[in-house]
């Protein structure tokens, strides 16, 4: 996946922070949303939401050929600065339309390591059905759950054991590991719905970079 990060790499100095007057979190520049690959996005309110926003807006994500860069890569200039030990990070997590594309390996989180290593925190091993949405959209949240979640490093599954989030099973396994970035990534061709995007760097994006919620605690995002 590093492919990701240096394009994304190079084309955070191109983009520019564009505050909308809003009476919710103004997103700090550090925190902007920014997308990479030659996949199209949109923060729109066709096609649905998740049921725990009130702004009617969602990310879409359309994926082509990935073969031929069209990809979509998510990710914040916080978000590839992280440089925290791995057990101190929390809030790795994403809401999605169950009916658009959940493939084997996207969407998903990326998260790299100070080692090389990359953790794969893909939302089809940690597919959790809201009940408010009857199914429609579900939850995948690998800091959290305890049960049904699962991720992935060096082709090694680490799975959520009743007590212990996926996340944590995998950082006590490797107590020394640090986490250097992370980002969402659609790969896989299809049409995306994303919601509720936490990359671990503080904040869940819900509605682009006009509004965004401060993530304080595990619970709170």
């Amino acid at each position: 996946m590093r492919k990701f990060v240096v394009a994304a790499s190079a084309a955070v100095a191109a983009l520019a922070f564009v505050a909308t007057a809003s009476a919710d979190v103004l997103l700090p520049v550090s925190q902007t949303l920014r997308f990479g690959g030659d996949g199209t996005h949109l923060w729109n309110k066709f096609g649905g939401d998740s049921p725990y926003d009130s702004n009617t807006r969602a990310l879409r994500m359309n994926v082509g050929d990935p073969n031929a860069g069209e990809y979509v890569f998510a990710y914040s200039n916080r978000s590839l600065e992280i440089s925290k030990d791995a057990g101190a990070v929390a809030n790795l997590s994403f809401e999605f339309k169950a009916t658009s594309h959940v493939g084997a390996g996207a969407p998903r989180i990326s998260v790299e390591f100070q080692n090389g290593d990359i953790a794969y925190l893909s939302a089809s091993y940690c597919n959790h059905p809201m009940a408010a949405t009857g199914g429609a959209w579900a939850r995948a949240d690998f800091t959290r759950f305890h049960d049904n979640c699962s991720l992935f490093v060096n082709g090694v599954q680490y799975s959520a054991d009743g007590t212990k989030s996926a996340w944590r099973v995998y950082t006590d396994a490797h107590p020394d590991q640090v986490v250097e970035q992370a980002y969402l990534v659609g790969d896989e061709t299809g049409v995306y719905r994303i919601d509720r995007l936490s990359l671990g760097a503080g904040v869940m994006y819900t509605s682009g970079n006009r509004v965004g919620k401060r993530c304080t605690t595990e619970a709170s995002c």
